[in-house]
């Protein structure tokens, strides 16, 4: 089984996903990181992808996007096994990999409510893409709009409000297995 993460920054994607990834002893595909080398191979230069977002704009991110999703599409799309991917928040909305990320497997939205999000953004800083100005509306209004894209692409949505991450990880796992006995009954 193929496992996509997908969800707003700081909703758990990647804790989730590396802890997904130990527990069945497999893979772990992080795509911000994964675009953070590429950049780096092609540039020379260690950027985050904040950094990148920031100083390339979001045309020349969606275009690294798309090529690491797409890289990962070509190696997994004939795997066998357990592997599990965490995509950035923005990816739902880069319709140019839908198609692929659909083809590999399970995507999985990681829902948190807006109100523990922002906190959580808070923690690790504001993103680039956040209106310094109004940062709470700003947040709120993002997180409308992103919200639909990632129940559109979603084959399973997992609450994780008011949950730690090895409670988080047991709710995903629960989910993934009903899923995963539904679709072999």
């Amino acid at each position: 089984m193929i496992v996509t993460l997908i969800g707003m920054k700081h909703c758990g994607k990647t804790t989730l996903g590396q802890a997904l990834a130990a527990r069945w002893q497999c893979p772990f595909y992080d795509v911000d990181q994964m675009i953070e080398e590429r950049h780096a191979c092609k540039t020379g230069q260690r950027l985050t992808v904040r950094e990148i977002f920031k100083q390339e704009g979001e045309a020349r991110f969606h275009e690294l996007e798309t090529q690491v999703v797409c890289d990962l599409y070509l190696r997994l799309s004939d795997a066998t096994g357990h592997h599990v991917i965490a995509v950035g928040g923005r990816t739902a909305l880069n319709t140019k990999v839908d198609e692929l990320l659909t083809a590999l497997g399970v995507i999985v939205y990681l829902e948190v409510s807006p109100k523990e999000m922002f906190a959580r953004v808070q923690r690790g800083g504001l993103p680039p893409f956040v209106d310094e100005n109004d940062p709470l509306g700003h947040f709120a209004r993002l997180y409308e709009e992103r919200a639909p894209h990632y129940r559109r692409l979603a084959n399973l949505t997992v609450n994780l409000d008011g949950l730690s991450p090895a409670a988080g990880l047991e709710k995903l796992c629960g989910e993934l297995e009903r899923m995963d006995q539904t679709a072999r009954a």
